[in-house]
C-alpha cells in the first residue's frame, strides 16, 4: 500500500493545486520536462538566430537540447525557478546585426510527478481452488483436474502529473520463472499499451491494471503437480511523461510491492478397494 510518505505527498497536492493536477506547459513546464519553443523568421533573406536564457546556468537549471539557431529549439528545465527564454534574429548582409530580441518568461515548478504500484487484495492469500475438485477421468489421477485459477492483481497509478499529458513505465513480474509454473494463461494489461515490458498510458488516465493469471496445481515440477509457495513481485521503473518528466520519487518502496501466494494441496482424488 501507499507509504505515510505518498500519503502526505497527496494532502500536500490538494492543498496546493486545489484538487487540480497543474499542467505541464512551456511556459509552466515541471523540472525534468522538455519543450520545444517555435518562432517563425522574418522574411529578409539573410538573418540568423541565437537562442539564450538570460538567467540561470546551463547543465544545472536547464539545457539546449540540440541547436540553438533554428526556428525551434528544444529546452530541457532541470531546476525550479523562474527564467527568461529569448531569441534574437540579427541581419547578416549588412555591417550592422539591425536586431530584432522576442522573450518569453518561464516558470518552473518542482516536479510532483509520481508513479507507484499497489496491491489490490491481500498480500498474503491462498491459491484459488474449486470447492471441492472433482476427477476429470482416471481416479487417483490429477494431471487433468481442474483445480481453479489463481489471479493477482496489481494497480499501477500516477499522482501529480498533469493530466492531459501521455505516460509511461517499465514493469517487471518476478518468481513467476523461479516457480516454473506450466499453466500460466494470461498476464493481462489494462488502462494502458504494453509492448514488451513498457506501458504507455493515454492522457486523462492515472491507472492501470497488471493481472497475472494461472492454473493452480499445474506446475510441470514435482509429485502430482503440486504448486509450491511462492512471491510474486512487481517493480515499477523508468516511468516518465510525454514531456520527459521523470518519476520524482524513484526510491519510495511502493515502486516495487509483491504478493505471497499460498500453496493449496495437490490432493489425489479418492479411489475405493
Amino acid at each position: 500500500m501507499k507509504s505515510l510518505f505518498k500519503v502526505l505527498m497527496v494532502i500536500v497536492g490538494v492543498l496546493v493545486f486545489a484538487n487540480t493536477q497543474a499542467q505541464n506547459t512551456g511556459t509552466t513546464p515541471f523540472a525534468g520536462s522538455t519543450h520545444t519553443y517555435t518562432i517563425t523568421k522574418s522574411s529578409l533573406a539573410n538573418t540568423s538566430l541565437a537562442w539564450t536564457i538570460t538567467s540561470g546556468t546551463a547543465g544545472v537549471d536547464y539545457n539546449f537540447v540540440g541547436p540553438t539557431d533554428q526556428e525551434s529549439v528544444q529546452v530541457e528545465w532541470l531546476t525550479a525557478n523562474t527564467y527568461t527564454l529569448q531569441v534574437i534574429e540579427s541581419r547578416t548582409d549588412i555591417g550592422m546585426a539591425c536586431p530584432t530580441t522576442r522573450q518569453i518568461s518561464v516558470a518552473v515548478s518542482a516536479n510532483n510527478f509520481d508513479v507507484y504500484a499497489e496491491l489490490v487484495s491481500t498480500a498474503e492469500a491462498c491459491a484459488t481452488v474449486v470447492d471441492p475438485v472433482v476427477d476429470a477421468d482416471v481416479l487417483g489421477d490429477n494431471t487433468t483436474d481442474v483445480f481453479g485459477t489463481t489471479t493477482r492483481e496489481f494497480k499501477v497509478k500516477m499522482q501529480g502529473g498533469d493530466n492531459t499529458k501521455s505516460w509511461s513505465f517499465d514493469y517487471a513480474l518476478t518468481d513467476l520463472s523461479a516457480f516454473n509454473l506450466g499453466g500460466i494463461t494470461a498476464v493481462n494489461i489494462t488502462g494502458g499499451t504494453a509492448t514488451g515490458n513498457n506501458i504507455v498510458v493515454a492522457a486523462g488516465t492515472s491507472e492501470v491494471t497488471i493481472s497475472i493469471s494461472y492454473n493452480t496445481n499445474k506446475n510441470t515440477v514435482g509429485t502430482n503437480g503440486q504448486d509450491s509457495d511462492f512471491d510474486i513481485e512487481l517493480a515499477v521503473t523508468n516511468a516518465e511523461d510525454q514531456l520527459g518528466t521523470p518519476d520524482s520519487v524513484t526510491t519510495d518502496a511502493s515502486n516495487k510491492t509483491k504478493y505471497t501466494v499460498r500453496a493449496v494441496p495437490a490432493t489425489t482424488g479418492i479411489t475405493t478397494d
